[in-house]
Order: C-alpha cells, then sequence, then structure tokens
C-alpha cells in the first residue's frame, strides 16, 4: 500500500536500476518523499520512509517493498495505486468512506494487548503474536517464524 519496489534490472520483468545504483536511488526517494508537504493545508503528508531492512528481518526479507512510506494521519496512497494506477495529482481529496487502512505511521497507531494470561513483561510486537497463539493451543513455532511466545 505504501510500498516502493525499485525497478532493479534483473528483478523487474523491466528494470532499469543496476544493483550499483540502487543505495543511490532509495537515498533520493527516501530523501525527497520524507516530511513531503501539502501545501494546500499546510501539513506533513509524509512522516517517513524506511528500508525494509528497518522494518523486516528473515528469509523472505526479499519479497518484502524495497521502501516503506509511513503517512502522517489523514493521508495515504490513492485508492487507484495499489493497482497500478497513477492519480492526476500528488495530492486528491479522500471522498470516500475511510474505515481503516495499513498506511499510516506506526509510531501513530498504538496497539494495546490484553490477554488473560499472564505473559512476559516484554513489549509484544505483531510478530509475536502467531507464536504466543502457537504456544496456547500446544503447537511448536515454525523453524522460520520470527516472534517469541509471549506466554509464561
Amino acid at each position: 500500500m505504501g510500498a516502493i519496489f525499485i525497478n532493479l534490472k534483473g528483478r523487474e520483468e523491466n528494470g532499469i536500476v543496476v544493483d550499483q545504483e540502487i543505495g543511490k536511488v532509495k537515498d533520493a526517494i527516501i530523501q525527497g518523499l520524507t516530511g513531503l508537504p501539502d501545501p494546500e493545508r499546510g501539513k506533513t503528508a509524509v512522516r517517513s520512509v524506511v528500508a525494509r531492512e528497518q522494518v523486516f528481518s528473515g528469509p523472505y526479507i526479499n519479497e518484502a517493498p524495497d521502501l516503506l512510506v509511513n503517512f502522517s494521519e489523514g493521508y495515504r496512497v490513492s485508492w487507484g495505486t495499489p493497482l497500478g494506477g497513477v492519480p492526476e495529482g500528488i495530492f486528491e481529496d479522500n471522498r470516500k468512506k475511510w474505515g481503516g487502512d495499513h498506511v499510516i505511521d506506526p509510531v501513530l497507531v498504538p496497539g494495546v494487548l490484553f490477554m488473560n494470561k499472564p505473559f512476559r513483561g516484554k513489549t509484544a510486537n505483531l510478530v509475536d503474536m502467531a507464536p504466543t497463539i502457537l504456544s496456547a493451543l500446544g503447537v511448536a513455532k515454525g523453524a522460520d517464524m520470527e516472534g517469541e511466545n509471549l506466554l509464561r
């Protein structure tokens, strides 16, 4: 949704960015989008852009987008963008009902974990949910799974 895949030669069908240039391209995108203002509203639309290595790890990291865009509250990609569409302008008003999204900067969306069993006093992360649920069901965590069992 707020994902950017670099048009990498050898990975993408019509890729043009060579391996030696990907760092420069990522840096340019990060610098260009981070703090992007919405001049009409006087707000910052994009809080940050981060490399996948800052968010993901493990054996499937190469399946993740190269960069992730963290939008400010009230901003998102256009409805057509995930399907390959390109909107006319940089910003457009959202005239559809907005019930939830996956593109807001995670720092702006605190989570709460309620559990009826004692759990370790560490901060719970989303990746800890699957191992915890599996443990509660008496099933071992998979070898490639990230996260920890939060149950004591």
